[in-house]
């Protein structure tokens, strides 16, 4: 479920950026140690604003894991529940026990995006079932969202978030967006050959 963007997401295709060391640092730790990951069960939540590099990172370290043979499930959390409600009406496709044993067997899972769901009671009854799960099996999650901590257990339920404390390491990705520094510096190259044009007619 990574597309096409994020198959492409690796540590060496990184962009550092002030805030974001920390999070770099975590993110490569975890594919070094996973093994222990592994066993232990620890996850990674990072957290902070849009386009810094969360979901770059979570990615990155499913690349590499998968690279390696480790089976790891990279699922943006508002797809992932679209594609859960679609069983319900198409019964001759993949079905919610499918998606939820997926989910269950794989070494690895990445909610990606958390908290940009609209909140029901299902929204939260369904992912405080996948995080149990994770949680009682002592398998390893990496979660991103954009959400500050007091917005992310408000999106995922008290139980979920609850869970996800005592089985992640936590780190706030302080850095700015890099999708707005790259639009800025497209305006300023495209400024740039327009004078050039002027000049030379």
């Amino acid at each position: 479920m990574l597309g096409p963007r994020f198959q492409q997401c690796t540590f060496e295709t990184w962009v550092p950026m002030p805030g974001t060391e920390r999070a770099y640092e975590e993110a490569r730790n975890f594919v070094l140690n996973f093994q222990e990951k592994l066993e232990t069960g620890e996850g990674l939540l990072i957290y902070g604003r849009p386009g810094n590099g969360k979901s770059h990172l979570a990615a990155a370290v499913v690349n590499e894991l998968i690279k390696c043979g480790i089976p790891a499930i990279f699922a943006n959390v508002p797809n992932l529940l679209g594609r859960i409600r679609k069983t319900y009406s198409d019964k001759r496709g993949e079905t919610e026990a499918d998606i939820l044993q997926a989910l269950s067997l794989a070494d690895l899972v990445v909610l990606d995006d958390a908290g940009a769901e609209k909140w029901t009671e299902w929204v939260e009854t369904t992912l405080y079932t996948i995080v149990d799960d994770r949680y009682r099996q002592q398998k390893p999650m990496i979660i991103t969202t954009n959400c500050n901590l007091r917005e992310l257990e408000e999106a995922v339920g008290e139980r979920a978030f609850d869970r996800i404390l005592e089985m992640c390491v936590v780190v706030e990705n302080t850095g700015a967006s890099f999708r707005r520094k790259r639009a800025l510096e497209r305006i300023q190259e495209r400024k740039t050959k327009e004078v050039k044009a002027g000049e030379s007619t």
